[in-house]
């Protein structure tokens, strides 16, 4: 009598995706479900005030990545980190409303996905709300999502980094510490006269 053959990893990895993209999937419309049910509809918030895009869930969120992604920031002083913090989510709001339309729905989707207690603890392993997490914490989430086997995790996670990272050293006082002296004088005297 033959013996049956073991099952391939073929089998098991595309079932394993089958559950985890189903996973994933009721978990959104649970997310979006929810919230419209209780009058809470997350698409009903309006950008916090001063901003075109960020709603405030939003900015809290930069809040909390700026610290872990930019390591300087966590030597500067209390006031002048305040002051570099909100010029920052500033310029991460004006990049990402200069953004086409289908770019900023995209970028909806993650941020209305993050602002969500629930998904935020499952996909970024975070209970507490954004504004309570440590740089440390954050740091932990970004890791998992760079490291993750899931492309779509790996991308918003790029993205993130790379909004909080731009949003921040293009401001002039973070210039030193990426070592750039700033614009030539007199090319800059040229083309702006």
């Amino acid at each position: 009598m033959p013996v049956p053959a073991p099952p391939t990893v073929e089998k098991s990895s595309r079932r394993q995706f089958l559950k985890v993209g189903a996973g994933f999937s009721a978990a959104i419309a649970c997310s979006a479900l929810l919230p419209s049910l209780t009058g809470c509809s997350p698409a009903s918030t309006p950008p916090q005030a001063g901003m075109a895009f960020l709603r405030p869930a939003d900015v809290a969120l930069f809040r909390a990545l700026l610290p872990a992604v930019v390591s300087e920031l966590e030597s500067v002083d209390p006031a002048q980190r305040e002051k570099r913090i909100a010029a920052a989510v500033q310029n991460i709001d004006g990049s990402i409303a200069a953004m086409g339309l289908n770019g900023r729905a995209e970028l909806r989707k993650l941020l209305d996905l993050l602002a969500s207690t629930p998904l935020r603890w499952a996909l970024a392993g975070l209970r507490a709300p954004w504004d309570q997490a440590t740089p440390e914490q954050v740091r932990g989430f970004l890791t998992r999502w760079r490291t993750s086997r899931f492309e779509t995790l790996n991308a918003g996670g790029v993205v993130l980094v790379k909004l909080t990272s731009v949003g921040y050293f293009v401001l002039p006082d973070a210039w030193a510490a990426a070592g750039y002296p700033g614009p030539n004088p007199a090319v800059y005297r040229a083309i702006h006269s």
